[in-house]
Order: C-alpha cells, then structure tokens, then sequence
C-alpha cells in the first residue's frame, strides 16, 4: 500500500461508520475471530462466563421507591432485558416475586429496533411515572415518558430523539433539561451547554432558559434534592472534568452561586452544606487538607459563615470514596490501604458525632448507602476478589444488620489466597499491589501473570470478585495482579494528581515498575507477563507496548486512547483535556506526544503481542484510537498485531451476555495462546 493510500486509509478510519472503514474492520475481526474463538478452551470458557452472567441465583441489585423495588435483569431468556419490580418486603425475603414493567427484547421486536435500557428517571414522590433511557449502543440516549401504573409509553408524554441530551423532574408537569439540538446548543466536548425549564405540552428547543455556559465548558446539568423540608433546585456547570460552578435555584427563580473552590464538590444532608476539597483551602487562619469532608448549616454558609466541622480528614492510608445519608444519619464510605470500610456519623444537639466503624477482614471491601430519605435503613454491599457479593440490610434505629442475598461462587476459593506488596517507582513512590494466586505460590518466575491498571481520573481499583475469570485464570495456573498506580483515587487527590498532564509518566513508571518487581520476586518472567487495561487504562498499556516492549509476553487493550496528538477532535475527547492536557497548546502537546502511543510506535522495534479492542458504537473514545494503531502497526510490518471490534458496542461491554461471554473468552484464549508459546 502507498503511503498516499494508507493515509487516505487513516482518515477513513476515524469515521465510524464509513463504509470503507467498516470493510477494514470485520477482515481484521474475521481474522481475529479465527485465530482466539475456535478452539474447545474457548468454547469451554465462553460457556463458564455465560454461565455465570446467567446465573438465576445471582443478586438481583435493587433501586428503593418506598415500598418498592426495581431491578434490571438479563439472562438467557431476556437478552436485552427486561424492568421488573416487587415489593420491598417480598424482596427483603431473598425471595422477590417479579412484575415485569418493560420487556426491551420485546420492544426491539415490536419496533424493529436494538434499544438497550440505560436506565430510568421515576417522579417523586408517587413514582407513577418516570422518563425512560434507551439506546442504540453509545452513551446517547433517546428519551420517553412512561406509565408505571399502566405499564406503557405515555404517546403524548415526554420524549426526546436519541442524543446526549440529560432530564430530570421538577413536578408532574415540567422537566428540568439539558438539550443536546446539536450546534450551539453543545459544548466543544459534545455536552450540552444549557439547562432549561421544560413545560409539558411545549416543545423542547423552547423551554425557558435558567442557565447558559460556554462553549468551552465541559457540559452543564440540574437536578432536584428532595429530603422534605430542605427541597433544593441545583444546577452544576462543569469547566471541565475537575472545575465546576454550583448554583441554587431559588422559588423566584432567581440563581444563587454556592461559593465553594471551584475544585471542590457538594453534597446535602438535610440543613447542612457537604463540601469534599481536592486541593486544601485556607479560609481565614485555618488551612483544610485535600480530600476533606467539611460541614456547615446552608443557611449561614449562603450569608457568608465559613465555620466548617471537619467530618472526614485523610491520612496516609485512608480515603473518603464517597457518601450516603439516611433520614438521621450520615454514611461514609472510605478506603484503608485500598479496602473498603464504613463510618457512621450523626448530629446530636447540633454537633456531630462518630456512631460507628464497620470493616471486614480478609481484604473485603465493604460500602453502605441510605435506601430511603425518610428512614434510618441502608444497604450494604460486601465482596472482595475470592468472596462473592453479599447483600446485607440494616436499620441504624435498633443497630441491626442481616443477609438478603449471597450471590454463589463461581470458583472454589479454597486454594487461593490475596496478598498485599509494594513495588518503588522510579521517584521512589512505593506503589501497592494485589496479588490473587494459589496458597504458597512457588516462585519458579514462569506462572502465567495477568497484570491489570487504569491510573486516571480518581478512579480507585479496590477488591472487586473475580467471578468467572477464577475458573478460567486461577484455577487454570494462572496469577492475576491488580496494580493501584498513580492517577487513581486509592489514597485520595494528591495520589491522582501526581500523575495529571506532564506527570503523567508517572503512572506508567508505577505499572513498569509492578511488572519489573513481580520478576524481581520471581512470580513471574516477561514471556509469561501479560497486561490488561481499558479506556484510559488502554493508554496505560499502550504505553507498555511503545516504552516497556521487553517486559511483557502479551498486552490487551480495550476501548482505548492511543492517539494524544488529536484525541481532543472525537466525540467527548475534549472533556478530558484536564486530565491529560490541550494539544492546541505548543507546551502540552509536546507532552502528550511523549506518551501518544500511536505517534511513538515505530517499525524499527520489536513489540510483545497485542490486541486491540473497540466498539463501532462507542461515542465516548472513538474507535479510531484502536483502528488507527492496528492499522500504522500492520502497515510498520509488525507481526501478532490483532484487532477485535464488537459492531453492537458503546464505550461499555456489549448489550447482551452471549455477546459478553463471547468477547471474554475470545480475549483470555488471546492470552493463554500468547504466554504458552512463551513457556520454556
């Protein structure tokens, strides 16, 4: 192929659903498909995950409406799906009796169509209707009123063609509104710019305006806290992925700025203000730490007080992940060393106080959230990479707490153990790990290590159960290695922060340096490593491939970004230039050359297996990071360079679990075929 022809090749790969783009993309998934999902390992691990994914006696998660609990189900007999209710006591049982509300198999037949649930909006405080989410494979979404009582779509009702549009309710008659109409109603990063006041009977694109933002914003949103007698109106203009502006909408209709730093985020609890810092702030003589949790009455902090309690302050060690609240009390969840546990605070005579601390042993993470707003109930959520999910109840009035559901074991656990180590950066930063392998692994330096990161964005890799992949990894010989490296949120913002922009070095140094210290301790050995990653996880391990090519035996790369010089031209791309930097800008876009995998591969080196996969429908990263590597790779002459590409997919896993089982299996037989061939 001429260079004027591959060129012209490049560019018709950034485009989706370009017809010669979309020829490229199946010849490089037939050949993919042929060499990684024929073979009886594959079939017997596509039907171990089915299985699993399938599994009746899995928990059915549960979203409280007073009495009334909602769930979304898929197994072998819905597909797609279908949106089903019971009563909360007959769901508090472990044994619900299911009304089905929406069957989407059943729609898409009706209609001819793809949907895919993404979710539902219900009105309070009757919740006889809500605004249902459906989509045809990204993040877009087409949205419809629908009739909980009666159980169908509202013909007159609220709706909106399918786009990025956001909605919530205000009352019975009237939407809060971000409209994506596409042009100027969109920020540079594909989000809507306004939010309005929407009407019933109106049309959209006249709503009343209550709040316009920039182009440049990242997107803007409203919504409606309801805890009676402290009902708010809020809408939030995102600056961009880590700088917002909070505005309260008064009765008048009049908005008021909540002024908080711009870093920071905010939350309610009845009459007071929760504001979490990312930065410390000074107010006055007191100087508040990043990762704080501080609370004031709302009232006196809209007149001007500054005088905070302090509910939360980090450590070394432990880290505020997130909150929830009850009717009386407020719930903390938080991270020691990566492991969940969760904290219990309550006012009393306008002071707070500590009620309690829960934790469980073993590396099993635990996290807690409030069920209803007007009562002390919560739920809570336990589970770690050998203990399968557990779903508890527990009421804080009379301090109780009891099992619902046990999800089933899909491995025997038994052989396995977790444990915890630490590898030193370059900068010498000791960065934790999790490694989960037979009892008294015998350190021979040649078992099979799968190595997984992300290392962006605050996002915390904590336990999670491994499910299917213990049948399929370890009780099959192999290791797998969960790497907490700069860029996540394991030890709160300044554990992300070092790793922003120019830094961003930092979290591959931190990975290479998990890999180099599982060979150090004799684990494994490079042609045995592999390593996994997706989204910003996959610039993670394109970054393996172009800077760390030695150290590993095969690499997976799922949904990713490789292009850096021009990743803020696709569909969201722009939303995360406060993460990695602007490359209109001369000084960071030399950065982001520095670690843009798709400009540094060069044909003069030799790189470890890899495949690469997208979604034809992801509208988030755009599938031509993957299309374009795979195709510059192929073009350099470099060999075992794959490409998967699910035609059904957004920028999550497929819609259906056949297809999930599928892409699952096809990607673990690319790994166990690229480290057997590397066993001595």
């Amino acid at each position: 192929m001429t260079q004027k022809h591959f060129q012209n090749l490049l560019s018709k790969l950034e485009l989706p659903n370009d017809e010669v783009a979309l020829h490229w993309v199946a010849e490089q998934n037939q050949k993919t498909i042929e060499k990684f999902a024929q073979s009886r390992r594959f079939q017997e691990t596509q039907q171990i995950i089915l299985k699993s994914l399938n599994n009746q006696a899995k928990i059915p998660w549960g979203e409280h409406y007073h009495d009334t609990v909602y769930n979304f189900w898929q197994d072998d007999n819905h597909p797609r799906g279908i949106w089903r209710r019971t009563q909360e006591t007959s769901y508090l049982t472990g044994k619900p009796e299911w009304e089905t509300v929406l069957d989407i198999d059943h729609l898409n037949e009706e209609e001819n169509a793809n949907w895919s649930y993404h979710g539902a909006d219900l009105l309070y405080p009757d919740f006889t209707r809500a605004l249902v989410f459906l989509s045809s494979g990204g993040d877009a979404c087409e949205i419809r009123e629908f009739d909980l009582i009666n159980k169908t779509f509202i013909s007159d009702g609220f709706f909106l063609p399918e786009s990025k549009s956001s909605v919530t309710w205000l009352d019975e008659n009237s939407l809060l509104l971000a409209l994506d109409a596409g042009g100027d109603t969109l920020t540079t990063s594909g989000y809507p710019r306004c939010v309005s006041l929407w009407q019933r009977g109106t049309i959209p694109q006249e709503a009343a305006l209550i709040y316009a933002g920039e182009t440049s914003d990242m997107m803007v949103s409203a919504w409606r806290t309801h805890t009676p007698g402290y009902e708010k109106t809020l809408v939030r203009c995102y600056r961009d992925f880590y700088h917002s502006l909070t505005y309260q909408l008064t009765a008048q209709g009049k908005l008021v700025s909540i002024d908080i730093p711009e870093d920071a985020s905010c939350g309610f609890f009845n009459a007071w203000l929760l504001i979490t810092l990312a930065t410390p702030w000074k107010i006055a003589d007191k100087m508040y730490p990043a990762g704080a949790l501080l609370a004031i009455d709302f009232a006196s902090f809209q007149e001007g007080q500054r005088n905070f309690t302090t509910l939360f302050t980090p450590d070394e060690q432990t880290t505020l992940q997130g909150y929830s609240s009850t009717r009386d009390y407020l719930i903390l969840n938080l991270t020691l060393d990566v492991v969940g546990r969760v904290e219990v605070l309550k006012v009393e005579n306008g002071l707070w106080c500590h009620v309690q601390m829960l934790t469980l042993p073993d590396f099993t993470t635990i996290s807690a959230s409030g069920i209803d707003i007007k009562n002390n109930r919560y739920q809570l959520i336990s589970y770690g990479f050998l203990q399968p999910y557990c779903l508890s109840y527990g009421d804080l009035d009379n301090n109780t707490l009891s099992v619902v559901k046990q999800e089933p074991a899909c491995f025997d656990k038994a052989n396995f153990e977790v444990t915890r180590h630490f590898a030193q950066s370059p900068d010498g930063t000791l960065i934790p790990y999790f490694q989960i392998a037979s009892k008294g692994l015998e350190l021979t330096g040649e078992h099979p290590t799968l190595l997984y990161g992300y290392g962006g964005f605050e996002v915390s890799l904590t336990p999670e159960y491994l499910g299917a992949k213990g049948a399929t990894w370890l009780q099959k010989g192999g290791v797998y290695i969960v790497a907490n490296i700069r860029g996540g949120g394991e030890y709160g913002p300044q554990w992300h922060q070092a790793a922003l922009k120019q830094n961003r070095h930092r979290a591959f140094e931190d990975f290479a340096a998990v890999a180099k210290d599982l060979i150090t301790r004799r684990v494994t050995c490079s042609a045995r490593l592999a390593a996994q990653g997706g989204s910003n996880g996959g610039l993670l391990i394109g970054n393996m491939l172009t800077d760390y090519p030695t150290l590993f035996g095969a690499l997976l790369c799922e949904v990713p970004l490789l292009d850096m010089t021009n990743y803020h031209r696709w569909l969201a791309g722009s939303s995360w230039i406060a993460e990695f930097g602007d490359p209109e800008v001369a000084e960071e876009r030399q950065w982001l050359q520095s670690y843009s995998p798709f400009d540094k591969v060069s044909s003069d080196k030799c790189y470890p297996p890899v495949l690469f996969t997208t979604g034809t429908k992801d509208d988030r990263v755009s599938p031509a990071h993957a299309r374009k590597m795979v195709a510059r790779m192929q073009q350099q002459g470099h060999h075992n360079i794959w490409l998967y590409e699910e035609t059904d997919a957004g920028h999550g896993s497929a819609p259906e679990n056949a297809q999930i089982a599928f892409y699952h299996a096809m990607t673990e037989e690319f790994l166990w075929q690229m480290l057997e061939k590397n066993q001595k």
